[in-house]
């Protein structure tokens, strides 16, 4: 028997609540596999894109800031671009205008993740109507044969397993990938909150015509290797003894 027939047969073990539970899994993962390639997309450096943002903004180059963010994928660019193009406003105006992009990306982070918790809450209900049915099943055979032996019973009973394990089983997966992603969107939207208060310092330190902290960004003049700076400044050898 092939693995695709077997499927089947199990499936139409537990009856009618395991289509419904085939359903929501089909959609479940459907949702992750779409997560996941959401997430991947996304700007996965903060610190190198605010110091290319801080480098041009300390040069007063702020169409240069805007093709950095426009060169870079994902949500975080948009944001800080959102913000570069109110960089003459007063430092309230910016911040304002930065959590206004945050809470509008925050929906597209949190895109279709319900359906997820959604699945996670009600697939063991639907396995306990499969069970419900199961043991229905179970009682009505023993109405019609008469008896309750284990053969007799023994078909009803698999249904009420089969559609129990199935449905913790969808619900336990799905409650893993709807945590896994609320720690990834608490983790991502902390990044983009900081790199959002670091760019509004940085313009608001240009546009009072103060040079930008270096804790706001590292400017490329100080990336130097620490091996590079070492041999740069190590002493030289003495010659031979007694030359």
């Amino acid at each position: 028997m092939n693995p695709l027939q077997q499927f089947l047969d199990f499936l139409h073990s537990g009856g009618f609540a395991m289509y419904i539970l085939l359903v929501l899994s089909i959609v479940s993962v459907g949702i992750v596999f779409e997560r996941i390639f959401f997430f991947m997309r996304q700007h996965s450096d903060p610190g190198r894109l605010l110091r290319e943002i801080g480098d041009r903004v300390s040069k007063d180059d702020m169409k240069g800031a805007i093709a950095v963010c426009d060169r870079n994928r994902g949500m975080l660019p948009k944001i800080l671009q959102f913000g570069l193009y109110r960089h003459e406003k007063s430092r309230a105006d910016i911040s304002d205008a930065l959590s206004i992009a945050l809470l509008e990306q925050l929906n597209t982070l949190e895109a279709n993740l319900s359906i997820i918790g959604t699945v996670a809450v009600i697939a063991p209900f639907v396995g306990l109507f499969g069970t419900v049915l199961g043991i229905i099943r179970a009682f009505q055979d023993i109405a019609l044969k008469g008896n309750s032996t284990p053969a007799v019973v023994a078909a009803g009973v698999s249904e009420a397993l089969v559609t129990t394990a199935a449905g913790l089983l969808v619900a336990v997966l799905a409650v893993c990938f709807f945590n896994y992603f609320k720690s990834r969107i608490k983790a991502y939207n902390q990044e983009m909150i900081v790199a959002a208060n670091k760019l509004a310092e940085m313009l608001h330190f240009h546009n009072t015509g103060a040079p930008i902290p270096t804790e706001l960004y590292t400017p490329k003049t100080m990336q130097r290797p620490a091996a590079a700076t070492a041999t740069a400044t190590a002493p030289k050898p003495s010659g031979p003894a007694g030359s």
